[in-house]
């Protein structure tokens, strides 16, 4: 298994990750968000936006590879200026690939690389009801609810590093 930093080459793969997770896991308006931070992560395309990314000091965003299999999974995260805050971004798992450890080692990759490099910051995410229970397993408590807050079937969890 190799974590590396996304490149432009991967935009295809990733895409089909967010794909093969929609509808459960994704309402289909983060499609062009997502699309979007995939061509800010290569200073491509216009400026990145979305209701949480307002004040960002610093983006990166990840690739999990896997030899027999190619790309399986990506995510990154997000420094908020004036906040201490670490928003984790965009973390999937091809949904063939659910449930065999690529979503902790890539969760786990991002948050080596926060404590390391923002010692001081708290980590925090918004998911959905789907999957906040993997987040409180890696230690995050709920600290928001919002019904259909990503769409009319995916309501928004908003989660902090306990």
């Amino acid at each position: 298994m190799v974590l590396r930093k996304y490149k432009s080459e991967d935009k295809e793969k990733c895409i089909e990750i967010f794909q093969s997770n929609y509808p459960k896991y994704f309402d289909k308006s983060e499609l062009d968000l997502f699309i979007n931070w995939l061509n800010h992560q290569v200073g491509d395309g216009p400026i990145y936006q979305s209701p949480t990314y307002t004040n960002a000091e610093k983006d990166e965003y990840f690739v999990l590879e896997i030899p027999s299999s190619g790309i399986v999974g990506c995510g990154g995260f997000y420094i908020e200026k004036n906040k201490n805050e670490a928003r984790l971004a965009w973390g999937m798992i091809h949904a063939d690939f659910h449930h065999q450890g690529y979503g902790t080692a890539i969760y786990n990759y991002r948050k080596e690389i926060i404590k390391s490099e923002w010692p001081n910051h708290v980590m925090v995410l918004g998911t959905s009801q789907h999957t906040y229970s993997f987040y409180e397993k890696m230690g995050m408590t709920i600290t928001s609810i919002i019904k259909a807050g990503y769409g009319p079937d995916l309501d928004k969890y908003d989660m902090v590093q306990s």
